[in-house]
């Protein structure tokens, strides 16, 4: 399965609309990733090209993306 390819969008710090989304994605040893998105229209505007063992792992790593 192919992911579409998402273009870097800036992300503006301080209060935020963006939020981070983990999803599971796939079976496997790695099944999670994570998502930004924006909450005011819920488009995707960064997705994880990397896959993590835990959702914890997942949520780690998009919150770091989000900072």
């Amino acid at each position: 399965m192919r992911q579409a390819f998402i273009p870097l969008t800036p992300i503006a710090p301080g209060p935020s609309r963006f939020r981070v989304r983990v999803q599971l994605v796939r079976p496997g040893l790695r099944p999670y990733g994570w998502e930004i998105y924006d909450q005011e229209d819920d488009s995707v505007v960064r997705r994880s090209a990397q896959r993590f063992r835990s959702s914890a792992e997942a949520w780690q790593a998009g919150m770091a993306a989000l900072a």
